[in-house]
């Protein structure tokens, strides 16, 4: 019995060290929690700005007022300048009386003048911290700096950094003018060519006023942000902007359509009929010709037909058919601009290297190096196939009966 008690007494002895603790745990009133993070150029052009909005823990902060915005304290905005990103991280604690952490960021703002000069030094050091989150929704702001992003008060939600990340969602999903880039997305696309899209996001109205608690008292708000185009970059740095149908046309080739509206002509009227695509599918193959890569974009897209305005019969086969046609002519010129606007850029934004690559190695490894010349040059065909699923509850529409 006392070897048996002493075999015992030895285990738990030697189990002890396994136990977890709280050796590194803080406080969280000692903890500033960052829900966005914004990055410039420093005010003299030289080194980096970055912008921290934070929740105020003793604000409505979390909905104490019915889940909206109520209170323009509930976040706080401070910023940081130095010639390096973790130097404005640290010098930022001679404003910020509690310590930062990033644990539950939810928005990566990057302002369009720092954008044109480059994203490759920027994300080595998100990449390295233990603390950032690499699936956290990038925007780069158009026409402000990303701290007037920061800045803006918005209702309905606590933090402007907690709506536009759940805006990008959103309009990704029912839109398709933009897509919901991440911050890994980027550092692989950067571990490549550089070549990549990421959505806009720009101030609409009184930017002067949007930062004020009079942006939440108002019915019609002074100043909103709007998630607005696509950001391209060649080899890491900003290139131009693709707005409407060629962001359009561009995220259809990336496979990331959700859903969105497609406005076709009818009689007079340039937009008389409205279809919601509800499903599509992109299929690219590749292959040589003639020495140079060639391609072939096929796109298959399923809808319903949601508004008629004009003098049409749904119910009649022949123009289900004739509409489907249109429609896929519009999506095929929708795509066909994009491929000519990422060949006139010669930056393959479109991730047709990635299909090169994982077909033929091979062939990849001998054309890399000189990629956006043939990817200028190369052959690219597109074909699609479209269905509409269903006309909607009413089979005649009211402007033929008159």
């Amino acid at each position: 019995m006392k070897k048996r008690a002493g075999l015992q007494l030895v285990l738990v002895l030697a189990l002890l060290p396994l136990l977890a603790g709280c050796w590194n745990s803080r406080e969280l009133r000692d903890l500033a929690i960052v829900v966005g993070m914004g990055i410039d150029k420093a005010a003299g052009g030289e080194g980096y700005r970055l912008s921290f909005q934070i929740m105020n823990p003793g604000s409505s902060s979390l909905g104490a007022k019915g889940g909206g915005g109520g209170d323009a304290n509930t976040i706080s905005v401070y910023w940081a300048e130095d010639k390096s990103l973790f130097g404005a991280l640290r010098k930022a604690s001679q404003k910020v009386p509690r310590q930062l952490f990033f644990a539950h960021i939810q928005l990566l703002v990057i302002g369009e003048p720092l954008a044109k000069e480059g994203l490759r030094e920027l994300f080595d050091f998100y990449e390295r911290s233990h603390e950032l989150r690499l699936n956290t929704p990038v925007l780069v702001s158009r026409g402000v700096d990303a701290k007037a992003v920061l800045n803006l008060t918005m209702p309905l939600e606590p933090s402007s950094a907690l709506g536009n990340a759940k805006r990008i969602r959103n309009t990704s999903r029912v839109w398709a003018h933009n897509a919901e880039m991440e911050v890994t997305d980027i550092i692989k696309s950067l571990n490549r060519s550089g070549s990549m899209a990421i959505s806009g996001i720009k101030i609409e109205g009184d930017r002067r006023k949007g930062g004020t608690k009079a942006n939440l008292e108002k019915v019609e708000l002074p100043a909103h942000a709007e998630i607005q185009g696509m950001a391209l970059f060649k080899e890491g740095k900003w290139a131009g902007w693709a707005d409407g149908t060629e962001a359009r046309g561009l995220i259809r080739v990336l496979d990331k359509v959700k859903g969105t509206i497609v406005a076709l002509p009818c009689g007079k009227q340039e937009d008389g009929i409205s279809l919601e695509v509800i499903q599509s599918k992109t299929n690219v193959t590749y292959r040589m010709e003639n020495g140079s890569p060639a391609f072939q974009i096929h796109v298959k897209e399923e809808g319903n037909l949601n508004e008629i305005r004009c003098p049409i019969d749904p119910s009649q086969r022949s123009e289900v058919v004739k509409l489907q046609k249109e429609w896929a002519d519009a999506a095929k010129r929708e795509i066909e601009k994009a491929v000519q606007g990422a060949q006139s850029r010669r930056s393959d934004y479109l991730g047709l290297d990635r299909i090169v690559e994982s077909t033929d190695m091979k062939s990849w490894k001998s054309m890399e190096e000189n990629w956006p010349s043939l990817f200028a040059e190369a052959k690219v065909e597109v074909s699609v196939e479209t269905f509409i699923r269903r006309t909607g509850m009413r089979s005649t529409p009211y402007l033929l009966k008159k």
